[in-house]
């Protein structure tokens, strides 16, 4: 079908392992791999304007521009997540300062990772791919959904490869080479230079630094490093998602999942310390790696570097000690089964004095702009209903997947999803509680039966509460009549009970048999 992306590889015209091998990209891919693998490459031609693939879908392979070129872009617009009309985000803004809450906003200029050599902007979410450019390395690796829809600009013509050829080429020194290259020279100066703790260096210095990085792959659950070791180097994704945790007295405690484009390791080479956290691929991950020398030099020739950095090392420890709070192991099965100790922070409605009024559920989605993210509904334990409404997980594993990076969690608890999400709903699929909801809205959107042209259609995009983080207190909780809706942590909040049960049960075990 015209305008639509390939379902298979049966849709493309077979390659001759020579005709592969021609490209210096791929020419130290065996020609025994090829054959054996016949059919996992093929060649696709596209007339300019149709959709090689679109943002949101699943997929299982990569692209190589062979010739031609293609504009790669997000359809989904921006704003629909977090949409406020002028008044409202001004007396947000307002409140934020009475309150000493800080309000984080979206940069116009931030970047917004995708899945190919180039990074997109809030402001101008699109840009151009060329004769040479290889993109969709994450969803062949490791499915993902497609982070950003590519059209042909002109008529191009593609090969499209599967992930065991793309696995093998990526172990080959020619592909190395060029993947370090181009990286170097499209994304990771952009990346450096959009950084504010790099903008004291100048050019010079900026490529120097980019000199000194080296390209290492890691397979699924291999070790980056481990909590303890010595703080040797500094790490920027590049391909796939990092797992951040923590060793604690009661267990183990996941940090954060980082995506594409997330630094780390950098505050253990600023401040001599040991590793504090365990980082590991969660997927096919590939990193860029600074030698902590260089980093080194150049904060001390730069204390603006330094500085800040301090600053985003004291808020992340804030930050880690808020997630540092690891259930105690109890007796008390329902607890456990319905997932309390996993989270942080529970929307609970006291059934005794709650009068079902719905006043919670009108208070959001007035907050929101109509779109409420609570439902009164969903687990009962004791005299309390824990509504349908983010726990903000020790372990999110609403973050993992994200392709563009949308879905995060704040330095001050609560996961919020950037306007920039395109709708693939992996988030929701993600959430084991149900409390990630794709909500429909209006948009316009290319009509690819008449060019120039746009359609009126419905676009979905996720939604989930982000605890009124920009007010003095949640908008369900300040609007409860009765007092019946409160966030609390499970473990505080039901502390008592639960040691009361876990006596109770103790000492059941310890009670000797009747004679």
């Amino acid at each position: 079908m015209s305008g639509v992306g390939p379902v298979d590889l049966g849709q493309g015209d077979p390659v001759d392992p020579e005709e592969f091998l021609a490209v210096p990209t791929f020419g130290g891919l065996s020609k025994s791999i090829l054959k054996k693998n016949a059919g996992a490459v093929v060649k696709r031609r596209f007339k300019a304007g149709e959709i090689i693939c679109r943002e949101g879908e699943f997929g299982s392979t990569a692209f190589y521009i062979l010739e031609g070129s293609a504009d790669v872009f997000l359809s989904a617009p921006m704003g629909k997540v977090q949409s406020e009309g002028r008044v409202r985000r001004f007396v947000r803004r307002i409140k934020s300062l009475l309150t000493g809450v800080n309000a984080e906003g979206s940069q116009a200029d931030q970047l917004i990772s995708i899945d190919a050599p180039v990074s997109l902007t809030v402001k101008k979410p699109t840009a151009r791919l060329n004769e040479g450019d290889l993109f969709g390395e994450m969803t062949c690796l490791s499915r993902y959904p497609r982070s950003a829809t590519v059209r042909a600009a002109e008529d191009c013509v593609v090969f499209e490869m599967l992930s065991n050829i793309l696995s093998q080429l990526m172990r080959t020194p020619e592909f190395k080479d060029w993947a370090n290259q181009v990286y170097r020279q499209r994304a990771l100066g952009t990346y450096l230079r959009s950084q504010a703790m790099f903008e004291p260096l100048s050019d010079e210095e900026l490529d120097f630094l980019m000199e000194k990085a080296e390209l290492i792959q890691y397979s699924p659950g291999e070790t980056i490093f481990s909590q303890g070791d010595a703080a040797d180097s500094l790490y920027l994704v590049r391909i796939g998602f990092v797992r951040v945790s923590q060793n604690v007295s009661g267990g183990e405690v996941v940090l954060s999942y980082l995506p594409k484009g997330s630094l780390f390791g950098e505050m253990g080479i600023l401040h001599g310390t040991e590793r504090v956290a365990t980082c590991a691929a969660l997927d096919h991950v590939e990193v860029v790696r600074f030698g902590a020398e260089v980093f080194v030099d150049l904060s001390k020739r730069h204390e603006e570097i330094r500085a800040r950095v301090a600053g985003l090392a004291a808020a992340r420890e804030m930050e880690n000690a808020r997630r540092l709070t690891v259930a105690q192991s109890v007796p008390l099965d329902s607890f456990l089964d319905q997932g309390l100790t996993e989270a942080q922070s529970l929307l609970l409605l006291d059934l005794d004095s709650c009068t079902r009024c719905d006043d919670c559920v009108r208070a959001c989605a007035s907050t929101h702009d109509g779109v409420t993210r609570l439902i009164r509904d969903g687990l009962r334990f004791d005299k309390y209903l824990v509504a349908t409404s983010c726990r903000t997980c020790a372990d999110p594993v609403c973050l993992i997947g994200c392709p563009v990076g949308s879905i995060r969690r704040k330095s001050t608890l609560e996961i919020v999803i950037e306007d920039w999400c395109i709708g693939c709903g992996l988030c929701a699929k993600n959430c084991p509680y149900g409390n990630i909801n794709m909500h429909p809205f209006e948009v316009l959107q290319d009509d690819a039966a008449n060019p120039g042209r746009q359609k009126a259609m419905t676009k979905k995009k996720a939604t989930t509460c982000d605890l009124c983080s920009d007010h003095e207190e949640p908008a369900c909780v300040s609007a409860c009549p009765h007092d019946a809706a409160m966030r609390v942590n499970p473990m505080e909040f039901f502390e008592n009970d639960l040691a009361v049960l876990a006596r109770g049960s103790a000492g059941e075990e310890e009670d000797p048999a009747p004679e």
